[in-house]
């Protein structure tokens, strides 16, 4: 069994599609770990969902846009009173995709996906996978999960993920600088800004080898992202 990391799709389902079928990945054989942020940014979050939910052996994190999306679903509260700020980031197209989709999709995708996404995940090699990163000098396990999925310390000072064989997040986008997954020290970053302007990313684990789908801009001709 391979273990494959996949970056934040924000509502890139076409781009998911795409990386997928692009990928050596085995559904079935191989584990699929997602990064976190499958909301929020383009309009096919309840999409992303479904196909996420139809992969064997997938491990799903959580990000801080999946949080905001986790708590407009268990509150259900009107585009009135939703937050500014998430609907500025990605959330609008997030609450406009539920509206136009069957209304059990609610419910279930909080119970089932959502609802399952855990803080964080350490397999049997000893790595580490994070939304945005975590305290190095602090065991994770005694750190608080908004922390775990907001923070950008880890990456952008190039701090090594301690204890760990190596460490794999999201959350931040590498930009013009890093177009393809990025290393510092011992940690991958596996957002390339597919939220944007830029791609999602695949990555093998073990081997490194990589994936991406085409800029994601370029897949939703007209769309705004976020």
């Amino acid at each position: 069994m391979e273990t494959y990391v996949l970056g934040d799709i924000h509502g890139g389902f076409r781009a998911l599609e795409q990386v997928l079928e692009r990928s050596a990945f085995r559904p079935g054989l191989d584990r699929l770990i997602q990064l976190g942020d499958v909301a929020d940014g383009w309009p096919d979050t309840p999409q992303c969902v479904e196909r996420l939910l139809s992969i064997p052996h997938s491990i799903w994190l959580q990000g801080n846009h999946d949080w905001w999306t986790a708590e407009w679903l268990a509150t259900r509260l009107p585009v009135s009173e939703l937050s500014p700020g998430w609907l500025s980031q990605g959330g609008r197209a997030t609450y406009e995709a539920y509206q136009r989709g069957p209304h059990e999709q609610l419910g279930r995708h909080f119970t089932a996906f959502f609802g399952q996404q855990r803080p964080y995940f350490e397999d049997d090699q000893n790595n580490l996978y994070v939304h945005g990163g975590y305290d190095p000098t602090r065991p994770i396990a005694e750190q608080e999960p908004a922390e775990l999925i907001w923070t950008r310390d880890l990456w952008q000072n190039g701090w090594e993920a301690l204890g760990y064989t190596e460490c794999f997040i999201g959350h931040t986008p590498t930009g013009a600088k890093s177009p393809v997954p990025g290393q510092r020290a011992n940690v991958w970053n596996l957002d390339q800004g597919a939220g944007y302007s830029g791609r999602l990313s695949m990555l093998n684990v073990r081997t490194k080898e990589f994936v991406q789908s085409d800029p994601v801009p370029e897949l939703y001709p007209g769309v705004k992202g976020r």
